[in-house]
């Protein structure tokens, strides 16, 4: 399923930073053809302009003049005198026959009424018009009256085809290619590398959910069937004191099932947001005795000796919910039980600062190894891969994380000098 979602995402993702890069390369190229139209028009106008300027200093080489510009530039123009004769006519050809534009730029020019040449004695030169060819081409014409030194009188018209919008982008096509192909290939190796990030956390938790589903299964099926088998037991006893050891086994299965479906019924509160808080001011100093003996006896008969490190001064006003408090006291103890050996220490601290309080459970068992420190709070993860404690499947460390959050606090961990770990909760004060 995950694939198939993350094969989605990655084609949808792809297709969306594609088309968006593909409406900016569009918008580039419609401004790079903008702006070369404008330079276009400029260039012939300044021709023109050129091309008059000569006209005016030497009228005897008219033809030689003007040549040289059809050749170079491919500028047509044709001059005629006062009578209407021609002196020179380009012969430059162009998709659609020169009368016709000719005929068109007349027609225009009538149309538009931009003809402002009139019968000064000096050299004059009209405003650019654009005209369609009969093959969709276009083009520009000017027309100018040019008085030479000699104060021989020309009319001139001059023409000039556009550029196409195949030939502007010519030039610029291949490394707009270039350039698509390049992010087409960027996005598709960033975004599916991001997806895949993105993707990791959601794996490993549906990885542990469904060990979790598998452990949970049996686990609770194994108590339930030392229940059904204990009672048949209890049917054929007649002694009292294989009656309690019976009974003291079925009451230690059913807290096992008992914890397992609290723990279950936690996550989902959590996760429907219907967990409530019932905040009042707390008793640091009675908080922390109060925990120091409900574990004492359970540290002696393990062996394990329990130190409580509490502060000689007052402790500041705590307004939390006590009872969540307590629950994630209640964890870091059962876990810091579980991971430690005969002999050891288990220490309850507390850390204060102007803004918030801290309360840290410290072991010198075995420690978290470097691969799990990454998902020990997450849910249904248990470091202890062969389950060999059944009663812990990997919901109490994340219960605890989810505890902490709605208490606005932060909870975490670290390494204790010398092996084991340590593990907090940092509460914020009033």
């Amino acid at each position: 399923m995950l694939k198939n979602l993350y094969r989605k995402l990655h084609v949808m993702f792809v297709i969306s930073m594609m088309l968006i890069f593909t409406i900016v390369i569009g918008i580039l190229s419609a401004n790079y053809m903008k702006e070369e139209y404008v330079n276009d028009s400029f260039f012939f106008q300044r021709m023109t302009t050129i091309m008059i300027y000569e006209l005016e200093a030497n009228d005897q080489n008219i033809e030689k003049i003007m040549h040289s510009y059809e050749d170079k530039y491919s500028i047509f123009c044709i001059a005629k005198d006062s009578e209407g004769t021609i002196l020179y006519k380009s012969n430059l050809i162009f998709p659609t026959d020169t009368e016709t534009l000719l005929k068109n730029f007349n027609e225009r020019m009538n149309l538009q009424k931009t003809f402002t040449i009139d019968n000064s004695s000096v050299s004059q030169k009209d405003g650019i018009i654009e005209i369609a060819g009969t093959s969709k081409e276009k083009y520009w014409g000017i027309s100018a009256k040019v008085i030479s030194k000699n104060d021989t009188v020309y009319h001139l018209v001059f023409l000039y085809k556009q550029k196409s919008e195949i030939h502007i982008l010519q030039k610029q096509l291949p490394i707009y290619l270039v350039l698509w192909f390049l992010t087409l290939l960027s996005v598709i190796i960033i975004s599916g590398l991001l997806l895949k990030k993105a993707f990791k956390p959601t794996e490993q938790v549906l990885k542990s959910q469904k060990e979790f589903i598998a452990s949970a299964s049996h686990e609770l099926k194994s108590p339930l069937a030392v229940i059904l088998g204990n009672i048949e037991q209890l049917e054929k006893q007649e002694e009292k004191q294989e009656v309690k050891k019976v009974m003291k086994i079925i009451d230690s299965e059913c807290m096992r099932i008992s914890r397992l479906v609290k723990d279950m019924l936690l996550l989902a509160s959590s996760d429907a947001n219907a967990w409530s808080l019932y905040k009042s001011d707390v008793n640091v100093d009675t908080l922390l005795i109060t925990l120091y003996e409900s574990y004492e006896p359970i540290c002696i008969s393990k062996k394990i000796s329990l130190y409580l490190d509490i502060s000689e001064n007052s402790y500041p006003a705590l307004y939390t919910d006590q009872q969540r408090l307590t629950q994630i006291l209640n964890i870091y103890m059962d876990n810091a039980i579980q991971h430690s050996v005969e002999n050891k220490r288990i220490e309850i601290q507390t850390k204060v600062t102007v803004k918030s309080i801290t309360f840290l459970v410290v072991d010198h068992g075995q420690g978290i190894a470097e691969q799990d420190k990454t998902y020990i709070f997450d849910r249904f993860y248990c470091a202890d891969k062969s389950r060999t404690n059944k009663s812990n499947l990997g919901l109490g460390l994340s219960i605890a994380d989810e505890l902490a959050k709605m208490l606005n606090g932060r909870a975490g961990f670290k390494d204790t000098k010398g092996g084991g770990a340590t593990f907090f909760v940092t509460i914020p004060l009033k």
